[in-house]
């Protein structure tokens, strides 16, 4: 081979050679241009705290967000609250629902109640996330604050709607409904608190002719079985539709507000926005009547929480 042809040769493979090495440049280039990282499309942890409110909240959460294409992990019934706040703190939690009473005073360290629901609100949401990038959605109209409840039948015979109507009961020396006087139903801690039975009585103005402390969970069956007139509970308990009581209204609003709300995770929350738009109308829909009445199919009739929450869901049009 001559000299001329074997230098053509050697340049030609040149060319070849460097050729394929700006092709694979470009190519390379082409596939690392746009640089962005992989959408975060995981699972959404959802948990709950231990008590059955929180555990079919838990699985209303989750059954709406399945439904509507969003995976998650089930975590309900995970402990008490500092437990469930604490894990979603760390990252181990997405989403629960909380009281905005709750966070206010235990979560975000505020020394005093607020009583009206938008303000509390407001304030936890605001809070909440400039502490702690975790958003408050919507909340809902029920509010698990403390209640002074009576029997419906003795309630509606002396007309009385409200703590205000009581007082008034009270004070002009109207017959108390069961044998032994206006005697008061509480457990302890009601009873001594700041927020609770002495300051309570203080705003209305009237004083029960004597307190009887027991067990919370013993207050509704002494006062659905005649014992006591009056009792403190819990406004959302399900014993309170199954026992037939009523709360009586907080009209001077003297009660903390505990206004519940999905709270999420910032993060979760930029990476799946629809959350919000999946969880904020069911959060309105839930009034005090729902929410006890729920509670109630759980604790007297011994439903599941998951059936339930999946009953509600259909009723009300949010999955099929």
């Amino acid at each position: 081979m001559s000299i001329k042809r074997m230098l053509v040769m050697l340049l030609m493979l040149m060319l070849i050679t460097g050729s394929l090495f700006v092709i694979g440049c470009q190519a390379e280039e082409v596939v690392d241009e746009p640089d962005v990282a992989d959408p975060v499309v995981g699972e959404v942890v959802i948990s709950s705290k231990e008590f059955t409110e929180q555990l079919i909240l838990g699985q209303i959460a989750i059954l709406a967000l399945e439904y509507n294409g969003i995976p998650t992990v089930d975590e309900t019934g995970l402990g008490g609250t500092v437990v469930v706040r604490e894990a979603q703190e760390r990252g181990d939690v997405d989403l629960y629902w909380e009281y905005t009473g709750t966070a206010l005073i235990s979560h975000l360290g505020f020394d005093e109640a607020i009583t009206d629901p938008e303000e509390c609100y407001t304030v936890v949401k605001e809070t909440d996330l400039e502490r702690n990038d975790l958003v408050w959605l919507d909340y809902t109209p029920f509010n698990n604050t403390y209640t002074l409840m009576m029997r419906q039948t003795d309630a509606s015979a002396q007309g009385i709607v409200s703590i205000s109507d009581l007082a008034e009961a009270i004070n002009s020396g109207a017959e108390a409904p069961v044998p032994g006087g206006w005697v008061f139903a509480t457990d302890h801690e009601y009873s001594i608190r700041d927020d609770g039975y002495p300051a309570l009585t203080e705003l209305y103005g009237f004083m029960f002719d004597d307190v009887m402390i027991m067990d919370i969970g013993i207050t509704y069956g002494a006062l659905r079985d005649g014992d006591v007139p009056v009792a403190m509970g819990f406004a959302t308990d399900g014993r309170i539709a199954a026992f037939e009581l009523v709360n009586l209204v907080d009209d001077l609003n003297f009660h903390p507000v505990y206004n519940c709300s999905p709270v999420v995770r910032q993060e979760i929350l930029e990476a799946m926005p629809q959350i919000a738009d999946i969880l904020n109308p069911i959060a309105r829909a839930l009034d005090a009547e729902t929410v006890s009445m729920m509670n109630m199919r759980v604790d007297i009739e011994e439903y599941l929480p998951v059936e339930v929450a999946e009953e509600w869901l259909i009723e009300q049009g949010f999955i099929e």
